[in-house]
């Protein structure tokens, strides 16, 4: 008989605060229990890492590190013991660790390691994180197939569910020789040259590098031949000695892996030359579907005239749009539109954009109505809007901070956020059926007590929205933060950084948790891409199935007003454009509504209206990185949408 006479207590009561570092989340490892074994043998039995707040962890009598750690290895100590032993939680956390860095450069060909044995053992999370690495090609050679089949395989889509991607082509300049002028082609000449000469160093060093790689993977094999060997004859002394060899050869290998991953990089930005960064033309509505021919874009409809709305990144620098040969007029954020007339049968359509050196990007697509798409129209539409019979949603929270005021002069008094944030609050808690809480001008402590009442107070089956709106900042590292009401100007440590909001997040119990931040540099929260499903293509059946997968899955996602760059205050009456486009969204929905689709009706929204907004905004949504993101959607159902009737 195993009994258990004494340990930590499973849940305490009220952890004591101090101040706001109590409130941030450490890598805690909680003390052993005693347990007693028959009535003879008692017994310590081994120490338990979790992710809790600082004052949880010491109330606990646990051993953790603060939260401005120097270095990485103390966080490694917390969580390697359970990595080495297999256990696939520990194994994505140690991923984690090398993938941030946390006070050194981050090791992502460790990280690349961590998160394939964790993935290997079908953890959603390390999928996510190891489709990342493949996306961005780090620590391991860029795959964005592989990294597609990451994801879909964390959110458990079916093959059959319909997949929508976004479709983004680059403005390439066509020729040297338009330029025209002798000058600038002996510079580009000269230019050329210096780069030719920087690629065939870096080659060098590539090769140096190489032959060093494959030397440690000789003596990595050597190792492995002797562990094998001490396994055999049983000789544990040697067989520990050999497992921290191995690992601290493994540790080389993938320093020296990412080390090339970055001179591959290097070499490769230096090939590109002066066209390494060129602008993007995109197409927000409608959205594309994958097919296995032409590109398609299916809306929900009969023939008729359609609207295509679209958008460029840096603007500036695109002198012209034609859809279909007509100019469509492009506002300062890079939006544009345009009407096409749609046959039953469906329209080609050609989006061109030519950038003012004279570069040309060309998107051509068949525009097809719904109908056209779906012959059996009989039966109830796709996407119907109703949630599917058996599907539970759960209760819906939501914590919603505006900051106008701000005690450091350097922040100037803003217009717009605390309306903006009574205003969400309002339609979320009367339209949708919400319990907000409201917090105004909040200094730090009280923005994460406000975020910490919800990590004690949810449910796994619960969902929460964290509204932001207030001033943001970005460091040299580019590193986001939220400036509290009590934030001081150039001082780190008195904002709220996206790493400490992400790590508050993964340690919520709630199912799905949304972020909708509309600050300067919200966009630094957002870093993965994730698979976009078009809900309106869906024949009938699959849009129970997918609405299904997602919500029985674990979603941390965010919805920014912008990217890594400052976003405008005022522009919409007393709100900011993207908090008029968000409400305006919520307040015309009358069914369920899925976080993707609410996104491309924002972007839609801002890409036709925020025509004189003094720098151009261009939302983005995605996955929060190291908030513990396996898969789902957060879905908004307003009070009286219900679910679908019927047998």
């Amino acid at each position: 008989m195993l009994a258990i006479v004494a340990g930590w207590p499973a849940a305490p009561a009220q952890a004591a605060v101090r101040n706001a570092e109590d409130l941030l989340i450490v890598d805690c490892l909680l003390p052993g229990q005693i347990r007693r074994l028959g009535r003879q043998a008692t017994f310590l039995s081994a120490r338990r890492p979790v992710r809790t707040t600082q004052a949880d962890c010491e109330i606990r009598g646990g051993e953790y590190v603060s939260y401005d750690r120097a270095n990485y290895q103390t966080a490694l100590k917390v969580w390697l013991e359970g990595a080495m032993s297999g256990d696939a939680e520990a194994q994505n956390n140690v991923g984690e660790i090398y993938s941030k860095g946390l006070g050194t450069a981050p090791d992502y060909g460790m990280a690349f390691q961590w998160f394939k044995k964790a993935a290997d053992q079908g953890y959603g999370r390390a999928k996510i994180n190891l489709g990342y690495l493949y996306e961005q090609g780090l620590g391991v050679e860029r795959d964005q197939a592989a990294a597609l089949n990451l994801y879909r395989e964390a959110s458990g889509i079916e093959d059959e569910l319909m997949y929508a991607s976004v479709v983004q082509v680059e403005i390439k300049a066509r020729d040297q020789k338009i330029s025209g002028l002798e000058q600038q082609v002996q510079a580009g000449e000269a230019e050329s040259a210096a780069l030719r000469e920087q690629v065939r160093q870096l080659q060098q060093e590539l090769a140096q590098r190489r032959s060093a790689l494959a030397a440690a993977q000789r003596q990595l094999s050597d190792t492995q031949a002797k562990l094998a060997q001490a396994r055999q004859q049983q000789d544990d002394d040697l067989t520990r000695l050999l497992e921290n060899q191995l690992l601290a050869q493994e540790e080389q290998i993938n320093s020296q892996r990412t080390q090339l991953a970055s001179l591959e990089q290097r070499a490769g930005a230096s090939a590109g030359g002066a066209y390494a960064a060129v602008p993007m033309l995109e197409i927000l509505d409608p959205v594309f579907v994958a097919t296995r021919g032409r590109n398609t874009a299916v809306y929900r409809g009969g023939p008729g005239k359609r609207q295509v709305v679209g958008r460029v990144t840096s603007p500036e620098r695109v002198g012209a749009i034609t859809v279909n040969g007509q100019p469509a007029p492009l506002n300062a954020s890079g939006g544009f539109s345009a009407e096409v007339d749609v046959p039953a049968g469906g329209a080609q359509v050609q989006v061109a954009a030519t950038d003012k050196a004279g570069g040309r990007a060309e998107l051509a697509f068949t525009l097809l109505p719904q109908a056209a798409a779906s012959p059996g129209a009989g039966a109830s539409p796709a996407g119907d809007g109703k949630l599917p019979r058996g599907v539970s949603l759960g209760r819906y929270y939501a914590v919603v901070i505006g900051n106008n005021s701000y005690r450091d002069p350097a922040y100037p008094t803003l217009t717009s956020a605390a309306n903006d944030a009574n205003a969400v609050a309002a339609m979320l808690r009367e339209r949708y059926g919400y319990d907000a809480s409201l917090v105004l001008n909040g200094g730090r402590l009280e923005i994460l007590t406000a975020l910490n009442e919800m990590r004690e107070k949810l449910k796994p089956e619960d969902n929460l929205l964290v509204y932001y709106a207030g001033h943001g900042e970005i460091d040299a590292r580019g590193q986001g933060y939220w400036v509290p009401s009590d934030g001081a100007a150039n001082a780190e440590k008195t904002w709220i950084s996206n790493a400490a909001i992400s790590d508050i997040l993964n340690t919520i119990p709630a199912r799905h948790v949304l972020v909708v931040a509309d600050s300067c540099y919200s966009g630094t929260m957002t870093r993965a891409s994730v698979p976009t499903f078009d809900a309106g293509s869906m024949a009938p059946g699959q849009w129970d199935g997918w609405v299904k997968a997602m919500a029985d899955g674990r979603s941390r996602t965010a919805l920014t007003s912008g990217g890594v760059q400052p976003v405008p205050d005022t522009g919409s009456g007393r709100h900011s454009y993207f908090a008029r486009a968000f409400l305006n969204v919520l307040q015309d929905n009358n069914r369920l509504l899925e976080g993707q689709r609410l996104f491309r009706e924002v972007s839609t929204a801002l890409a036709l209206g925020a025509i004189d907004a003094p720098v151009p905004q261009v939302p983005q949504y995605s996955p929060i990185r190291y908030a513990g993101h396996e898969s789902g959607e957060f879905f908004f159902l307003p009070k009286g949408a219900g679910s679908r009737s019927g047998p």
